[in-house]
């Protein structure tokens, strides 16, 4: 059978158990193949899919040094087998005009993948086997396939199904938001707003400004400085602003890229700080804030011991 070109689609965290699963998807077509890996490998995927620079080299960067070093060129990674609930993959390299294949874990297999930029295959057996398909607004699996899904009649019933992918912590950030937004006596909802929702709602976004050194008491004063100097950059009319509807979508690209079913705090904090017109930008580059520092500090949170992590409600 032939192999399936895929693309990595997602990296998610079981909220049960914080294990990771690696989402892959066929580059054309709808068929999605999900593999459970261990934490060390999906940071190793994650941090180069994100272009996290990180001080020393991780032993896929070694192991990619290795096969460039010597002469030898990766063609594709492949998904080839699944035997007693096992994925086996190989990475195949070319060498003295001879092709080798590595046996190696999935994981190993896709972090050499996206570091070397070459294709991600799965044999076809596989995903016949192993393969699901995903409803496109919630992430969740289904049995049938999409074209035989009934479109919703509406945009409204769209756009309110993606806010409820938006964990509770997240939607309690949005209504600060408004809450604040009602508090300065305006009709919409802008990135102002936004951040002031952040920063007043204690979750793991506080923990890591923290972390990384901001003072929160400061920000309250000077965000609302800044709404008052800037009220034509984002007033509009009654409802979300254009730029905080563009920061939720990049929150719920974020969740995606993260491997979380659902939008969280930080999430936002990264949509926030990725949309670089708005009224607070400047303040955010500042406080030296980009997506790097928030990536690299993320990660040291996600992996903290089990009794320091969040609830899984979070």
């Amino acid at each position: 059978m032939p192999n399936i070109e895929m693309v990595i689609d997602s990296i998610r965290v079981s909220l049960m158990n914080y294990q990771r699963v690696v989402i892959l998807k066929e580059k054309i077509g709808e068929r999605y193949l999900p593999i459970w890996i261990g934490t060390s490998e999906a940071d190793a995927i994650t941090v180069k899919m994100q272009d996290v620079h990180v001080p020393r080299p991780l032993t896929h960067d070694f192991t990619c040094a290795i096969i460039n070093t010597l002469g030898g060129t990766a063609k594709f990674a492949i998904v080839d087998k699944l035997e007693d609930d096992t994925f086996h993959s190989k990475v195949v390299v070319v060498a003295n005009a001879k092709e080798i294949k590595f046996d190696c874990r999935p994981s190993d297999a896709l972090a050499v993948a996206v570091r070397l930029g070459i294709p991600i295959v799965t044999d076809e057996k596989v995903l016949k086997k192993a393969g699901i398909y995903l409803d496109p607004e919630t992430g969740k699996p289904i049995e049938q396939s999409p074209e035989s899904k009934a479109l919703p009649a509406k945009k409204t019933e769209i756009e309110s199904s993606r806010l409820g992918i938006f964990s509770e912590p997240a939607q309690a950030i949005l209504d600060q938001a408004e809450s604040e937004a009602k508090r300065l006596n305006h009709n919409f909802i802008g990135t102002g707003h936004l951040l002031l929702g952040l920063v007043k709602e204690v979750n793991i976004v506080t923990e890591l400004l923290k972390n990384l050194g901001v003072d929160l008491a400061k920000i309250p004063a000077e965000t609302e400085a800044l709404i008052a100097e800037r009220p034509s950059i984002e007033e509009e009319k009654a409802g979300l602003s254009s730029a905080v509807k563009e920061i939720i979508k990049l929150s719920i690209d974020e969740a995606k890229h993260l491997g979380s079913e659902r939008v969280k705090p930080e999430h936002i904090l990264l949509g926030l700080v990725r949309h670089n017109d708005n009224v607070v930008a400047d303040l955010l580059k500042n406080l030296g804030l980009n997506p790097e520092r928030i990536y690299i500090e993320l990660i040291r949170l996600y992996t903290r011991p089990w009794h320091q992590k969040p609830s899984p409600s979070n």
